[in-house]
C-alpha cells in the first residue's frame, strides 16, 4: 500500500502576515524520512550527514555544502543516512516580487520582473545542486544570515531576509549557468556566442530557428538543443526577450507609438506582441510609458 503523502501550507510555518521562514531540520522531525509536499518552495542546504532525496521515482545522494530545490507540491523526502542536518528556506514567490508571477515554482522566479533581465527565463533547474567547496562555504554563509535574522526578528529583519534571499537566488542562478558552460566544448560554445551576436544585431528582422541552423551547418533540432543547452532558454524565448528589450527602450527614450514600436522591434502581430511584453515586465506598454515619464518628473 502507497504511503501516505503528508501536506504542509504555508500556515503551519510562517508566521501571520509573513510569507518565509527557516528553520534546521533537526528542529522539525516531521520533515524527515516521511513523504510530503508543500504548499510553498523551498531551498534546502545540507549542513551535514548524508541523506537520499527520493523525488517521486528518482532518487538522488546529497551530502554537505549540496543545496536542494524543492518546488511548490513536489511529493519528496529525505532519507538520511548518517548524522544528517540542513537548513530549511521556505517562502512563497510572492515574498520576493508580487508582480504577475506564471506560477508558484521556483523556476517561475527565474522569469519574475526581478530576475528576468539577468537571467534566462527557463534556466534550467535539477532537483540537486552540487556546490564547489569555495561556493558551498559563501552558500552556508548567507543560509546562517537568514537564520539569524529570522531568529532575532530585529528591526528590519524581514527586508534584510529578502535580500539575502535575493542574493541566494542570484547566485544560484549563476553557478547554473557556469555549470552549464563548463558542460559543452568550447567549439560548442563558440557557435552559440556566434548565433547570439546575430540575433543582437537582427532581432528586428525575421529569424527563425532554420535560419540560424543553417548559418552554422547544424541540423535545426541539434543547433536548437544546443542553444538551449548553452544559454538554458530557447531561441524563440532568447528572440523574444531581445526584442522586448529594445520595446522599453524605446517607450522609454521616444513618443512613437505603440503599433510603430512593436513593428520596429520584429512583431507583426500586436496580439502576439501585448502577449511578450506582459509576461516579461508584468505590465502592459501603456502601463511602462506611463511609469517611466512619472519616474522622470
Amino acid at each position: 500500500m502507497p504511503q501516505e503523502i503528508k501536506v504542509f501550507t504555508g500556515e503551519e510555518f510562517f508566521r501571520p502576515g509573513e510569507s518565509v521562514y527557516i528553520h534546521r531540520s533537526e528542529q522539525f522531525p516531521g520533515f524527515i524520512g516521511v513523504p510530503h509536499k508543500h504548499r510553498f518552495i523551498e531551498i534546502v542546504y545540507v549542513l551535514q550527514g548524508e541523506a537520499e532525496h527520493i523525488v517521486g521515482e528518482n532518487r538522488y545522494a546529497v551530502r554537505k555544502g549540496d543545496v536542494v530545490i524543492i518546488n511548490y507540491d513536489t511529493p519528496h523526502m529525505f532519507q538520511p543516512s548518517t548524522n544528517f542536518s540542513a537548513y530549511d528556506f521556505m517562502f512563497t514567490p510572492d515574498f520576493f516580487d508580487a508582480s504577475a508571477l506564471p506560477g508558484d515554482s521556483f523556476d517561475a522566479l527565474s522569469s519574475s520582473f526581478l530576475f528576468y533581465s539577468l537571467f534566462p527565463e527557463e534556466t534550467p533547474l535539477g532537483s540537486d545542486v552540487q556546490l564547489s567547496s569555495a561556493a558551498s562555504v559563501e552558500f552556508a554563509d548567507l543560509f546562517d544570515k537568514i537564520y539569524r535574522e529570522y531568529k532575532g526578528q530585529d528591526k528590519g529583519y524581514i527586508a534584510l531576509i529578502r535580500a539575502y534571499g535575493i542574493e541566494l537566488i542570484t547566485k544560484l542562478f549563476r553557478y547554473l549557468e557556469k555549470d552549464r558552460r563548463r558542460s559543452i566544448s568550447e567549439k560548442q560554445y563558440q557557435i552559440v556566442t556566434q548565433a547570439v551576436a546575430y540575433l543582437k544585431d537582427n532581432f528586428d528582422s525575421r529569424i527563425t530557428l532554420g535560419d540560424l541552423a543553417a548559418r552554422t551547418f547544424l541540423s535545426k533540432d541539434y543547433f536548437g538543443h544546443l542553444f538551449k543547452d548553452a544559454t538554458g532558454v530557447t531561441v524563440s524565448a532568447f528572440l523574444q526577450k531581445l526584442r522586448i528589450e529594445e520595446a522599453c527602450r524605446l517607450l522609454s527614450t521616444s513618443d512613437r507609438t505603440v503599433t510603430d514600436i512593436a513593428l520596429a522591434c520584429g512583431f507583426n502581430d500586436m496580439k502576439h506582441f501585448y502577449q511578450c511584453f506582459k509576461k516579461l515586465t508584468g505590465t502592459t506598454p501603456a502601463r511602462y510609458r506611463y511609469h517611466t515619464d512619472e519616474g522622470e518628473k
